[in-house]
């Protein structure tokens, strides 16, 4: 059953491909989604998107989504390579909340969007 859904979803993306749904920076509002940086927490700690929270654990992240399910989970790394992979391994075990950040953080600053340390 599960090959068969997968065989049914497309995968999305103009940087980085995935089965979670794209993000991009035009438009881009952080406080509608529950924001999860998935990079090292050194670098998190450096800077990060305000009320984004620093997971690495994917299943940590899954229960989120799980506890969340009435909410836009949004996956963030460094140039959305690993949010893409994270997405598509969270939209394949069931869950359709699952949005990642299409998009390099060193574009941020460009798009107005200012890291907190």
């Amino acid at each position: 059953m599960q090959e068969e859904n997968l065989r049914n979803k497309k995968l999305l993306g103009k940087h980085n491909k995935s089965y979670a749904n794209p993000v991009y920076l035009d438009g881009f509002n952080p406080e509608e989604y529950i924001v999860i940086d998935i990079r090292h927490p050194y670098d998190f700690k450096e800077g990060h998107l305000q009320g984004s929270i620093n997971i690495t654990d994917l299943r940590t992240i899954a229960t989120i989504a799980q506890n969340n399910k009435d909410k836009k989970v949004l996956l963030q790394c460094y140039s959305g390579h690993t949010a893409s992979v994270y997405g598509s391994e969270l939209v394949n075990a069931g869950f359709d909340n699952i949005y990642y950040l299409d998009e390099n953080i060193a574009d941020f600053e460009d798009h107005g969007i200012l890291l907190q340390s």
